[in-house]
This record gives structure tokens, C-alpha cells and sequence, in this order.
């Protein structure tokens, strides 16, 4: 069943987030050593955007020995699926077209991506 998201995630959550998604299974401390190459971030800092983020209903946390193990609620494919729906209906007027079409203006795509484009639409057309 697919969760409803009511929030983004702010600049500060979206870091930590990442590294849940990409670590899967987690405590604070793995999630602040994945996040210190891009910024450096104290572990109480970290642990309160954590809770956070479980009060939004994006991490669910259980007791493991002597800390708090984090999960996602939300994978990232849910949240890029609205982000992009709240993008297409607040840039774009709800426009959906028009916002593949602008993203196919900007991006710098290379024969391989188009060749992957043109495949998923053609997909689609035969549905």
C-alpha cells in the first residue's frame, strides 16, 4: 500500500534521509559518518532530525542493545513519486507534459538516456 506523504523534507532532512535509504537498517552514529563528507554534523544534531523525521512519519526506530535502530517508511522512490507530483502541480499548473518536456530541455542526457526514454514511452503507448 503506498503511504501517504503530507510534508517535504526540508534541506537539513533530506542528507539524512539519503543515508537511510542507502544504508537501510541504521543508527544515529551510521547516519552522521555517511552524512560528514558533505557536512559535518554533530551526533545530537543528527539524532534530533532523526526523531524528527520519525515524527513525520518518515523512519520508524526500535531499541537494539544500547541504541536506537532506524528504518524508512518511505522509500525513495515514493518520496522522488511526490516530489515530482508536488513539482509537476505547483511549477507547472499541473501541467505533467510540460515538465518532462522542460526537463528534457535542461538535462544533459546522453544517447544511452535517450535510447531509455524513447523505450519507457514506447512501453507506454502499447499499453
Amino acid at each position: 500500500m503506498k503511504k501517504k506523504i503530507e510534508r517535504s523534507l526540508t534541506e537539513a532532512e533530506l542528507p539524512l534521509m539519503n543515508a537511510v535509504w542507502e544504508l537501510g537498517t541504521c543508527t544515529v552514529k551510521d547516519v552522521q559518518t555517511r552524512v560528514a563528507s558533505e557536512k559535518e554534523l554533530a551526533y545530537t544534531s543528527v539524532a534530533t532530525i532523526m526523531k524528527i523525521l520519525e515524527t513525520k512519519g518518515f523512519l520508524k526506530s526500535f531499541k537494539s542493545d544500547k541504541a536506537h535502530v532506524y528504518e524508512a517508511i518511505i522509500s525513495r522512490e515514493e518520496y522522488g513519486a511526490h516530489s515530482l507530483d508536488h513539482l509537476a502541480d505547483n511549477v507547472f499548473e499541473g501541467d505533467h507534459s510540460q515538465m518532462v518536456m522542460r526537463l528534457l530541455d535542461i538535462a544533459n542526457l546522453s544517447q544511452k538516456d535517450l535510447d531509455a526514454i524513447r523505450k519507457a514511452l514506447n512501453s507506454r503507448q502499447a499499453q
